[in-house]
């Protein structure tokens, strides 16, 4: 009784839209960083131990039972077989007497003792590191992102063929049925079909390590009930027959009957079946890698008088003059990025993005980030003087650092980075005449910074340096220096920003009437 019980609460939560698990729990965006992601493998790792505990503990019950019901079942063969003879003899007598009055109190105790008290205590106490049902729908809508942005078929992002390459993962049936029912939810039907049938597919040939498994004829036909409610009546009709086979229930009048309702409305059903359409804007095409790079590019070494460029020039790839565009290579070196990013990971919040003159956290970045003053320590302050010698501007009045680790399908829509009208008091804030973005980590797919107008990409490089002008040498902002961060399909992506303030430009790139 209790088996089912659970069974059917976990079916609950699995197959039906439930409400957020812990409200008062503050939201973590667990999905909007890897770094974020990384903390949810290590806690697996300990809920999947503390389960082996639980495992452990049934097992070591289990061995008393094995031990002790053989002995108490002969004891009880020979006195079912001469029972009046059992019982004369006084040894037998005194015996039963003794165990009915003792034994079977402790065996009822044995019974009720609950069985695994402190791994359901553990379990509890780490609720509140667990997603919410909002990270679930950002990693959803994640998913659905890079079907957009790669022209990602259903098929390709459940058998892990990511971009042409195929990876040795792939999603089970409550991945894909949790997807489908996103869609649904949001009356994508056709995507919501293609996801279900893959959760039909899967099951034909596999079964679920959860106990929604134990029972597999019983979880067909929940996933059969699930598909009928939701109106897709032929994968009901799929999952209910296979159901019917598997529990040789073929002959059960009850059974045909529901068979025979699901079967007529599959035949009246009407699939719809659109085919994948990938993100048509310069957005999306420079994120798939179709902006044709331009012939004549050229690259130099950058000298100069500091001690650092004396003793290390710098390789600078032009890209563009104008807007003025460049490059840097090989400026930070794998220790100075390792020591950055141990001094960023604890301290990563979910970014935000300028709304209505304040920050605020926006679907169009999902990332994490921390700012780190530049004076923070030695490293920060050598990268300071490094990036002045790059870009012979004034840092002073700038703003610190900007430590950024993407997530799942993480990105930044495409924007300006100049402030603009955004902030009322340009007394108080000066505009950002320029942006410098260290990428701290290759990327193996995706992540490319891509300049919607000029239709240039760059893909992050570890230890390079892009840097660009923001606004024209009048102050005014540069609409062509729109850019966004695509989608990270696989990989980590790291990168430190810091936005050049113009307060103190004067005597390094003065303000001019006219281009």
């Amino acid at each position: 009784m209790r088996s089912s019980v659970w069974t059917f609460l976990y079916i609950a939560i699995a197959l039906t839209q439930c409400p957020i698990r812990a409200k008062a729990a503050m939201e973590q965006s667990h999905s909007t960083s890897v770094a974020g992601m990384v903390k949810l493998v290590l806690l697996e790792a300990k809920l999947i131990e503390n389960l082996s505990s639980y495992a452990d503990e049934l097992e070591r019950r289990l061995n008393i039972l094995k031990r002790a019901v053989p002995q108490l079942q002969a004891e009880s063969n020979k006195a079912i077989g001469q029972m009046e003879q059992y019982v004369s003899n006084p040894i037998n007598g005194f015996s039963l007497i003794r165990r009915m009055n003792q034994d079977w109190n402790d065996w009822m105790l044995f019974m009720e003792d609950p069985v695994g008290s402190s791994q359901v205590a553990y379990v509890s106490s780490q609720k509140s590191q667990l997603p919410t049902n909002v990270d679930l729908i950002e990693a959803c809508i994640a998913i659905y992102r890079l079907q957009r942005f790669y022209n990602l078929t259903v098929k390709d992002v459940s058998t892990g063929m990511l971009n042409g390459k195929k990876y040795d993962v792939s999603l089970n049936a409550l991945d894909t049925y949790v997807l489908g029912r996103e869609h649904h939810k949001h009356h994508t039907v056709d995507l919501a079909g293609e996801w279900f049938a893959e959760t039909n597919s899967w099951l034909m040939e596999h079964t679920l390590s959860s106990p929604i498994g134990a029972d597999r004829e019983k979880m067909l036909h929940f996933f059969a009930s699930a598909f009928f409610d939701y109106k897709y009546y032929s994968i009901a009709l799929s999952l209910f027959d296979h159901a019917l086979v598997l529990g040789k229930k073929t002959g059960d009048s009850t059974l045909l009957n529901r068979r025979r309702v699901i079967e007529k409305l599959a035949r009246e059903e009407i699939l719809v079946k659109k085919e994948p359409k990938a993100d048509a804007t310069n957005y999306g095409r420079g994120c798939r890698g179709e902006f044709v790079g331009i012939s004549n590019l050229y690259c130099v070494y950058k000298f100069g008088t500091s001690p650092f460029l004396l003793l290390a020039p710098i390789k600078m790839e032009i890209r563009l003059l104008n807007p003025f565009i460049i490059v840097f290579h090989d400026v930070l070196s794998p220790r100075e990025i390792d020591e950055l990013q141990k001094l960023a990971r604890p301290l990563l919040e979910r970014t935000t993005v300028v709304k209505f003159k304040k920050y605020e956290k926006d679907s169009r970045r999902t990332s994490k980030g921390t700012w780190i003053e530049r004076d923070h320590n030695n490293l920060t302050k050598r990268i300071e003087r490094r990036i002045t010698d790059m870009v012979e501007l004034d840092l002073r009045y700038s703003e610190p650092f900007q430590v950024m680790n993407y997530g799942l399908g993480g990105h930044y829509a495409a924007h300006e980075d100049f402030l603009g009208d955004t902030w009322a008091d340009k007394k108080e804030y000066d505009d950002r005449i320029a942006t410098v973005l260290f990428y701290l980590t290759d990327v193996e797919q995706g992540g490319a910074t891509v300049f919607t107008i000029l239709k240039q990409a760059v893909s992050p490089k570890r230890g390079t340096v892009l840097f660009w002008y923001n606004l024209h040498r009048n102050g005014t902002g540069d609409t062509r220096t729109l850019h966004g961060g695509c989608p990270v399909l696989v990989g980590s992506k790291w990168i430190m920003t810091l936005w050049i303030r113009e307060r103190m430009q004067l005597f390094t790139r003065p303000c001019l009437k006219a281009e």
